[in-house]
């Protein structure tokens, strides 16, 4: 597994740079139904924001989309669904026409589509109250581009346009069928008209290009709050809680994705309650207790609700962050040659680095240094701990040393509820048996359950035996 991690410069970490990095963030995209390319682009160009007046903004207009669904039947859902799906992305259009160029019909028509199906769109969302879901009225560039007031999906030189249009085109009809030498001639005159009736009504829409880019945009943000709604109803997440009070805390907060895969097979996942503050939090436990998944679901939590998103939890409180910072996984790096130690020391390192400018951070950490010797692990261990305090963020290390000595606040996953089990179990029934709250432990100790989990796994017994 790949060392996850984030280490740019906030400004410049984009929706689809966190997919790329994190696999987790990628697989809630991926339930994420976007139905349009400009909602798609508007999405992939979301910056993790530490902005609370714009993070406000996104949950309630995510709010405003889960009251109209829960509000609107189905059939009327999937006819707004199908509308989206429908509508093109004009930028390109609305671009040559801010440079002169002109349109062909076809470049036309999705003109007229798309100002069509804002008017559609407009009649469908009366159920949403916020003024960012109130698409401008585009009925006079409609009327530019369907002079007979039909109002279809079509578009064409109509002969309104011109005067003698109509003639001239039945005259061609004449021609062609009786091979009149005047044919080429009629037809070429047909065409440099049809072009001069494009060339005004570019000119025309031209004028009105800002007003069509407002709604594009308004299009796309009407996407992705729908999106947003229907994977909060789907996944039951919530709206976080932002504030001011250098903390971090949620109530039962889950992992969706392993939630969607236990619930499948009948089973639940347990959710747990954590709160992070300025001290360093140090959480110990057996193998197999969660510790790496309690990392993954921070991180992806407090990428969720910077990127605008709802939460998995029951509730939380969070304080925003300039960025998470994450050593998760095997850090080893075969393209750079570096051994899994190398890669994964100069990936904290470059944690301390950030730590330092005394910007806040959420830091995540695996297993700090489990790939060197116990006792420079545990030094490494203590030494990192101890250098966070030269900064001002949120830090979580994971860790199966012992004798960790650095001013840090020490939790410990429960671990086994039942402790006559009796072996070979399967890995799911073992997991089935495991509390994974955590707890404070004040100890200076961590779990010694390997062998035993060895045991009841029922792997060889001479093995065992000589490793007592």
């Amino acid at each position: 597994m790949k060392c996850e991690k984030y280490t740019q410069n906030t400004s410049n970490m984009n929706f689809k740079q966190a997919t790329n990095n994190f696999t987790l963030f990628k697989s809630i995209y991926e339930q994420l139904v976007i139905k349009t390319a400009m909602g798609r682009d508007m999405l992939f160009n979301t910056v993790f924001s530490s902005d609370k007046d714009w993070l406000e903004w996104q949950y309630a207009l995510t709010e405003d989309c889960m009251r109209f669904l829960n509000q609107t039947s189905d059939n009327d859902k999937m006819l707004l669904e199908c509308v989206l799906y429908d509508i093109h992305d004009v930028s390109g259009s609305v671009g040559l026409l801010e440079n002169d160029d002109v349109l062909d019909d076809i470049g036309l028509f999705e003109i007229k589509a798309f100002c069509l199906a804002c008017k559609k769109l407009n009649s469908m969302l009366k159920g949403l109250k916020s003024e960012s879901f109130i698409f401008g009225d585009l009925q006079d560039i409609i009327s530019l581009l369907d002079p007979e007031g039909l109002e279809v999906n079509q578009f064409y030189i109509y002969p309104a346009y011109r005067e003698g249009l109509s003639e001239k085109r039945k005259l061609f009809e004449q021609y062609k069928k009786e091979e009149h030498p005047d044919t080429n001639k009629i037809y070429d005159e047909i065409l440099e008209i049809e072009n001069e009736v494009r060339v005004e009504l570019c000119k025309k829409i031209k004028q009105h290009t800002f007003r069509i880019r407002k709604e594009i945009e308004r299009v796309a943000l009407l996407d992705i709050s729908i999106a947003k709604g229907e994977l909060n109803l789907a996944l039951n997440l919530h709206r976080p809680t932002l504030n001011n009070n250098n903390s971090i805390s949620y109530t039962k907060i889950f992992n969706p994705i392993i939630k969607q895969i236990l619930n499948k097979k009948g089973k639940d996942f347990q959710p747990i309650d954590i709160e992070i503050k300025e001290k360093t939090i140090l959480i110990t436990g057996a193998n197999m207790a969660g510790k790496t998944v309690v990392l993954k679901t921070l991180a992806l939590s407090q990428l969720l609700a910077q990127f605008g998103f709802f939460v998995p939890c029951l509730d939380c409180n969070i304080s925003l962050v300039e960025d998470v910072l994450c050593s998760i996984g095997d850090n080893q790096n075969e393209n750079e040659g570096l051994s899994s130690f190398a890669s994964e020391i100069l990936c904290l390192n470059e944690i301390i680095k950030k730590v330092k400018t005394k910007k806040r951070y959420l830091v995540l950490v695996d297993e700090l240094a489990r790939t060197t010797n116990p006792v420079e692990g545990v030094k490494l261990l203590n030494g990192f701990i101890s250098t966070l305090s030269f900064g001002n963020s949120f830090a979580v290390i994971t860790t199966h040393y012992s004798n960790i000595n650095a001013d840090c606040y020490r939790l410990r996953v429960k671990g086994f509820i039942n402790n006559n089990l009796q072996a070979p179990i399967s890995i799911e029934s073992l997991s089935d048996n495991i509390d994974y709250s955590l707890v404070e432990d004040a100890s200076n100790e961590v779990p010694n359950e390997a062998l035993n989990l060895c045991k009841l796994l029922g792997v060889d017994e001479d093995w065992i035996n000589y490793a007592v």
